[in-house]
């Protein structure tokens, strides 16, 4: 079984996270903005491709800023 490297994993994870978020928040705004309609999937599925090349940049940017920052202000160093 192959293992990730720790930048790999970190690097993967920031990805899954933010292809994740962009999946469910593209959900939630399509169903408020245009409610469940016939063409529901594809209005999402639209919003899933604009969104994804806003929020991976995003989050490889700002997860390593805000945890660097929640490092430094945690008392227990040994979360992760």
């Amino acid at each position: 079984m192959a293992y990730f490297t720790e930048s790999q994993a970190r690097l993967f994870s920031n990805v899954a996270v933010s292809v994740s978020m962009t999946v469910v928040m593209a959900g939630g705004m399509s169903l408020i903005h245009s409610g469940y309609c016939d063409g529901f999937f594809k209005i999402w599925a639209k919003d899933i491709i604009v969104g994804c090349p806003i929020s991976i940049p995003t989050g490889l940017l700002i997860v390593p800023i805000i945890s660097k920052w929640v490092d430094r202000h945690t008392d227990n160093k040994n979360i992760r």
